[in-house]
């Protein structure tokens, strides 16, 4: 099965995507360089879903696939010492095989959309050469650390050896020193020279059976290496992403109308048109038990608490005229009043989301505190005169004081928090199960680096889980033994192909995964040695080396080297004569402080 690479396009606006939250997760974890394998190991879908989600955000525009687009990786530097100077341009952008590759060989240039690696000044320099051929030169330039031999030939990966030649003679005259002969090309011409050289380096290495097999594989490991990083690096935003989707998922199931209407509060009056009809007693109902108006006039409150608002959750129902020659259906002119008025409208979404707020918050609010209680009412009743009859039964209720709560209402919030913490305990343990589950599976299949990401996740949301805290454990060991395993083959490589810069930062990677490798420290030290840059860094590791293992020559001579870059004589005398001391009469040992010594001198270093 082939596995393909999704790449986030230039200048899509997320903000304006329809993206559903399982969409917004996948693209949130695409970085150009994990494959759909890899997303699906990492979101735990599957990778029929995978694949079908990454199809919707090429629709949308959001990415791009391998073998739709022309891609490009992303930008490293201005500089080519901002390319080659730090860690964080350690990993270098490859294609891996069976990927598509696309081309860079003759006008591909003017398929690339990234914007230009190098400064625009540069195109001021004044030299014989055209603007364009000029923007050619740096471009290519600029991006040779970050293109695979396939991809600067401009051939795809399964190119038979005829079509490698044909690219090639297609591309090296364009950057042969011969085609350039007596020409001013200023800083131009180490820079061509660089470009011809690197063309070279592709022909010779795909067109050799032996050589491209090895390619090849350092190709796979360096996916494979990166991928692995991605994986165990990403943990901590993937663990916040789930921790936040469970908690908006629950929030969502918990604003839903239907848990609203279910359960409102006694004191609400957010209650639907039909259940407040409902709630309100037949007109006979009403005739009947409404009092003679002689005993209406009576209970009537004065005219400032009849303009008070009823405070009741029920709501006033109007009373029948009491002159005479009225209708003998006494609520028919109560039916038309309440036909008449103003019908409420049916709560709307922020209606619901409030009133839920309310619930989480202690309740709703009764009326204001100044308002007169049941007591204070009858009392102006009993000193008010008489009144003509009234249409309304103005109704109160007692008011607990401001910022108390009804036991009802305490016990209504009690019940609702309970089932919102169940409800989110449970979405937590579906999540724990299915990321010990994913680890699991990956273990079975030796991917150490989906199960350390697997793990973890599960093992930060039950941090009380042993079992699940010693399982993570182990797979993070695992997966950062098998990761320096393989940045050590990957730097191997690097070093016996005069990479020195790469080499140095892949040497150094292994020594994250296993920090009491002295081997690893004294070939960082070498490494950066080659490069005749760093040498402090050249320093440290070395230094590091030899604490590990005293003992050894070599690691004091590497020492010894690194002391002399750095123009430290007296330190490097002292490692030269402690390393001499240990060769003893060994020859071979001899030999190899002889030979320091003299490299030493050539840095201009007489020790």
């Amino acid at each position: 099965m082939t596995f393909r690479v999704p790449r986030l396009k230039p200048g899509y606006d997320l903000k304006s995507l329809p993206l559903k939250p399982a969409e917004a997760f996948l693209l949130s974890r695409i970085d150009g360089v994990l494959t759909d394998r890899d997303l699906s190991l990492i979101t735990g879908m599957s990778h029929a879903d995978t694949v079908e989600t990454l199809r919707r955000l090429r629709d949308l525009g959001a990415i791009t696939l391998d073998g739709d687009v022309a891609g490009q990786p992303p930008p490293r530097g201005a500089s080519d010492a901002g390319r080659r100077g730090g860690a964080a341009d350690a990993d270098r952008a490859m294609s891996s095989g069976g990927e598509p590759v696309p081309p860079l060989g003759r006008d591909a240039l003017h398929q690339v959309e990234s914007p230009p690696l190098y400064d625009p000044a540069e195109l001021d320099e004044p030299v014989e050469l055209t603007p364009e051929r000029k923007r050619r030169i740096l471009d290519l330039y600029y991006r040779l650390d970050d293109l695979s031999h396939y991809a600067l030939l401009g051939v795809s990966d399964q190119a038979d050896k005829k079509q490698i030649k044909s690219a090639y003679y297609l591309l090296a005259p364009e950057f042969h020193p011969d085609t350039y002969f007596r020409k001013q090309l200023g800083s131009y011409k180490q820079k061509i020279e660089a470009i011809f050289t690197r063309v070279t380096l592709a022909h010779d290495t795909l067109t050799s059976k032996q050589r491209r097999a090895e390619y090849d594989g350092y190709l796979e490991q360096t996916h494979k290496n990166r991928a692995m990083a991605a994986l165990i690096e990403q943990t901590p935003r993937d663990i916040a992403t789930i921790t936040t989707a469970v908690d908006a998922s629950v929030r969502a199931a918990f604003a839903d109308p239907r848990d609203v209407a279910a359960s409102p509060g006694r004191y609400s009056s957010d209650r639907a048109p039909t259940e407040q009809a409902a709630a309100r007693p037949p007109a006979a109902e009403q005739a009947a038990a409404r009092p003679p108006a002689a005993e209406q006039a009576a209970a009537r409150p004065p005219a400032a608490e009849q303009a008070a608002p009823a405070t009741s959750a029920w709501a006033a129902t109007p009373a029948p005229p009491s002159h005479e020659g009225s209708s003998a259906d006494g609520g028919a002119p109560a039916r038309a009043a309440a036909a008449s008025a103003p019908v409420a409208p049916a709560p709307s979404a922020k209606d619901r989301r409030e009133t839920f707020a309310r619930k989480l918050t202690g309740g709703l609010r009764r009326g204001p505190a100044g308002a007169p209680s049941a007591a204070t009412a009858a009392a102006s009743v009993a000193a008010s005169p008489a009144a003509p009859v009234a249409t309304t039964v103005v109704v109160t209720t007692p008011r607990a004081p401001a910022g108390l709560r009804s036991p009802e209402s305490m016990r209504a919030v009690e019940s609702l928090k309970a089932r919102y913490d169940a409800a989110r305990s449970e979405a937590l343990r579906n999540q724990i199960a299915r990321h010990a589950e994913a680890a699991r599976v990956a273990l079975e299949r030796n991917d150490y680096a989906a199960a350390a990401n697997a793990y973890r996740i599960a093992a930060s949301l039950a941090p009380d889980d042993v079992a699940l805290q010693k399982a993570s454990a182990d797979a993070q060991r695992l997966a950062a033994a098998t990761l320096a395993d393989g940045y050590l083959k990957q730097a191997h490589y690097e070093a016996q192909n005069g990479r020195w810069f790469d080499a140095a930062l892949s040497y150094a990677k292994v020594c994250n995964g296993r920090p009491d490798d002295a081997g690893a420290h004294e070939r960082v030290a070498y490494a950066t040695l080659q490069t005749g840059e760093n040498t402090r860094r050249a320093v440290e590791f070395a230094r590091r080396a030899v604490e590990l293992v005293p003992s050894s020559v070599e690691y004091r001579l590497t020492l010894a080297l690194a002391y002399s870059a750095a123009a430290l004589a007296k330190s490097a005398n002292g490692e030269f004569d402690r390393a001499a001391e240990l060769a003893g009469n060994e020859p071979r040992l001899r030999g190899l402080v002889a030979q320091a010594r003299e490299q030493a001198k050539r840095y201009g270093k007489q020790v």
